[in-house]
């Protein structure tokens, strides 16, 4: 009877340091440059999961030795704050202080591939969801418009559709064919675009007139993990089938490993780029975009600096910007610094693209001003 003892505290020890361990390398991975060392970049995709597995080791209280329950404890507290990061909670929202309020909405439209045709083929269930939001300024990115009417919504179109925006800018890169778009109600003073090297994505810094106030908005569009059906087939498949995923490893690792890793140290370079740009912007400042990384992840840190997260600040527990193939991430983010205030953050679960687009309410900081 001892040696089963023995036998079963030795494999509770070992799952429970395996996993905090595990935890604790996902929770401070983004201190490592992904374009220095690759590994830990690929822990902070799995940081919910293991989340999750220290959360059910918690459930040791009702077993003997109860003494282990302390273990998964000591980790989640020494990454309480990557879990606020991904899992933040606020049962309300701030109050208005005044009736003066910016709202921004971040979409990747997918180049409108999954949008509906609708009125009679003179819009569709994207371009609607933007003139529905409400919004004051609109981010895309993968946007594109038709050259001919034969094939879609031309520029003029879409323009006429979004007509309530007077204000836009269009940068495409000349090694695309898909841009970032900004439509706004607000005058766009200047439009200073920022290309990457080597990359088909980019970003375009934006300076705002907000009735007299200055506001310098960033729209990023970080680079793409550049998946293709076979390697996003295989990892659906591996989220299924958990128990099969050793056999899979060597393919794996052939196919998404290596592509995960070389987009990460991509990104981390144009994150570099977007910090040192916004450490330069002397007022109010939005970043936004598809940073096609986690909240845990270097490229987001990077970019967020001393940035508050609209999400964090406003909303409660877990959510997705990004759903196809089982890839259940938040990749899309809405960053502030200190001169605003997010009084509300929504998610909207709408399936005209691969992404949802994000939509957060600001406020000027009274004690800013």
């Amino acid at each position: 009877m001892n040696f089963f003892i023995r036998t079963y505290r030795l494999l509770a020890l070992t799952i429970n340091l395996v996993i905090g361990g595990c935890l604790l390398v996902a929770s401070y991975s983004y201190l490592i440059p992904p374009d220095r060392l690759s590994l830990p970049h690929l822990f902070t995709l799995a940081f919910p999961g293991f989340f999750f597995i220290e959360v059910l080791l918690l459930l040791q209280i009702f077993l003997r030795p109860r003494k282990f329950v302390l273990l998964p404890l000591l980790f989640l507290l020494l990454s309480a704050k990557s879990i606020q990061n991904y899992f933040p909670i606020h049962f309300t929202h701030p109050k208005e202080e005044n009736g003066n309020t910016i709202q921004i909405i971040s979409y990747n439209i997918q180049r409108f591939a999954s949008a509906k045709s609708t009125h009679k083929g003179k819009s569709n269930t994207v371009l609607d969801l933007l003139c529905e939001s409400n919004a004051d300024i609109i981010c895309l990115q993968e946007y594109t418009s038709a050259s001919s009417p034969k094939y879609g919504l031309t520029q003029k179109e879409i323009e006429k559709i979004l007509s309530q925006y007077p204000y836009k800018h269009i940068f495409t890169p000349k090694n695309s064919i898909m841009g970032i778009a900004c439509f706004s109600k607000f005058p766009i003073k200047k439009a200073k675009p920022i290309s990457f090297k080597t990359s088909q994505n980019s970003a375009c810094l934006y300076q705002l007139d907000i009735g007299g106030k200055a506001l310098t908005l960033i729209n990023c569009h970080l680079e793409s993990n550049h998946l293709e059906k076979e390697d996003r087939e295989l990892y659906s498949y591996i989220t299924k089938h958990p128990t099969q995923t050793s056999e899979l490893l060597p393919e794996a690792k052939r196919q998404l490993w290596h592509k995960l890793a070389h987009a990460g140290a991509i990104r981390a370079t144009q994150a570099r780029i977007i910090r040192q740009i916004a450490d330069s912007i002397p007022n109010a400042t939005l970043i936004c975009g598809d940073f096609n990384d986690t909240p845990q992840s270097y490229a987001y840190r990077k970019i967020r600096g001393g940035f508050n997260d609209a999400y964090v600040s406003t909303q409660f527990g877990p959510n997705i910007t990004y759903y196809e193939s089982r890839f259940w991430f938040r990749i899309d983010h809405i960053l502030y610094n200190t001169e605003l205030r997010a009084i509300s953050t929504d998610i909207v679960k709408k399936k005209y693209s691969d992404h949802y687009p994000i939509q957060a309410l600001f406020q000027w900081n009274q004690k800013k001003d």
